[in-house]
């Protein structure tokens, strides 16, 4: 097993003992599991639904004008 020291914000460190405590583990036994599975999660692939609909948005499509233009002419 590695050792890694990681600087983080004084608030966060607060939060992060408060809430591993509430569960009954440490903050480093937390990271370590989310770690693990964010690790896990990357090493699967993407369900092929969301592959098929990848690229169907434009990428510069204002969404937050297309939505609202959208609602407008709902509520007309």
């Amino acid at each position: 097993m590695s050792i890694i020291t990681v600087s983080i914000p004084e608030e966060d460190f607060v939060f992060l003992q408060s809430l591993t405590a509430s569960s009954g583990t440490t903050p480093e036994e937390f990271l370590a599991k989310q770690t693990r599975l964010l690790r896990e999660r990357m090493q699967r692939p993407l369900h092929p639904d969301v592959i098929k609909a990848t690229g169907v948005i434009k990428g510069d499509i204002d969404a937050r004008k297309e939505y609202y233009d959208y609602l407008g002419r709902k509520h007309a």
